[in-house]
């Protein structure tokens, strides 16, 4: 009887201790609904934080890459010839042989892929016309590059690519883009007269022999070649048009120079004498230096230096401008130093020459003064 009372009384004792704690853990007007819903909340609190710090870095990592999107503008400079030497859209498919070879006993041998003659004349004068396959397609290589560069150019002229920044610290000069457009394409000075010499000598056979051959694809040694000795010839003749005669100067590089603060537009705005001396000379002579080109490199070459020649104009600074300066390579900050003080960096697209003669100026010398902090 007395270990039986004993008994009960510990399972009491027990189960008060046990409704003891369940009451603590289980506070007055407190029921498990309620902490599962404060949990709930907190998790998803958590879970929204979370989120928008994925997002924020997310936001944080397109920005900082956005304006690099720029860096693309240079292949497509290459666009044409690289698609008509892909697979699907080759030029032997897409175009007539006749157009590519030439017409004599074995025009029909594919080993003599070379410029053929011209169906409307095949002959002026007893010289033999080359077909302006050719010719076209060098112009359309520029003129696709062209319409890459105008675009990524506006994108990033409107910040829609990020925050630009102006060369000069007295900021960018103001225009209407249509018309301003419209003057660029249209100079006499410029494309016109750059067609004009492109046709000449294509069609009157005024080239080395290679640069009429459809054979193979772009050369790009070759096209840094040309690169190279285009600028090199025009940085000559850059200089002497500064420095030989002040009426030669006067008559010939002066009205290029009043754009004291150019903008992209300006590139080719000059005059006939300026763009003879300065660019067709040097065209004609490194085509006569660099002799092993076929069309796909003259291409790829033609749209490279007419599309970067137009860049180092711009008002704006590009992303890549502080890569390019580390290997001397020609920017808008470059070119506006020549623009803004006349006698220094004479070079284009490459500031070598200038490095080599003494008359390179960086950019940087020049911050926070005339020019922006930066470009």
């Amino acid at each position: 009887m007395t270990a039986t009372t004993t008994g009960g009384a510990r399972r009491r004792r027990s189960n008060d201790v046990m409704a003891a704690a369940e009451k603590d853990s289980h506070p007055a007007g407190v029921d498990d609904s309620s902490c599962s819903d404060d949990s709930s909340d907190e998790k998803q609190s958590l879970s929204q934080a979370a989120a928008a710090r994925h997002s924020l870095s997310l936001q944080s990592i397109a920005t900082s890459l956005l304006p690099w999107l720029g860096l693309s503008v240079w292949p497509c400079m290459l666009a044409l010839p690289i698609f008509l030497n892909s697979q699907k859209f080759h030029y032997s498919t897409t175009f007539p042989r006749g157009w590519w070879t030439h017409r004599g006993e074995h025009w029909l041998d594919k080993s003599l892929e070379e410029g053929g003659i011209w169906e409307y004349g095949t002959e002026l004068y007893g010289k033999t016309l080359r077909h302006p396959l050719g010719l076209s397609l060098g112009i359309s290589a520029v003129a696709v590059g062209h319409f890459f560069l105008l675009i990524y150019f506006r994108l990033h002229q409107q910040q829609y690519l990020g925050k630009t920044t102006s060369i000069q610290s007295r900021g960018a000069v103001q225009y209407v883009y249509s018309d301003a457009l419209k003057n660029h394409l249209s100079q006499p000075g410029g494309f016109l007269l750059l067609g004009l010499y492109l046709a000449i000598t294509w069609v009157f056979d005024l080239l080395p022999h290679s640069y009429y051959s459809f054979s193979g694809g772009i050369q790009y040694k070759q096209v840094a070649m040309c690169l190279i000795c285009q600028d090199f010839v025009q940085f000559v003749m850059h200089k002497v048009e500064h420095v030989a005669h002040p009426k030669m100067y006067r008559i010939s590089h002066k009205p290029h120079h009043k754009f004291t603060n150019p903008k992209l537009f300006d590139a080719f705005d000059g005059s006939v004498p300026d763009t003879a001396i300065m660019i067709l000379l040097p065209l004609f002579v490194t085509a006569h230096v660099v002799r092993d080109c076929n069309v796909w490199t003259y291409m790829a070459f033609g749209s490279s230096y007419a599309n970067w020649l137009t860049l180092i104009h711009s008002e704006v600074a590009f992303p890549w401008e502080g890569m390019f300066r580390k290997f001397g390579l020609g920017t808008s900050a470059d070119h506006h130093v020549h623009h803004k003080f006349f006698k220094y960096n004479f070079g284009h697209l490459f500031m070598w020459f200038d490095m080599l003669t003494g008359t390179y100026r960086s950019p940087n010398a020049v911050w926070g003064k005339e020019f922006n902090v930066g470009v």
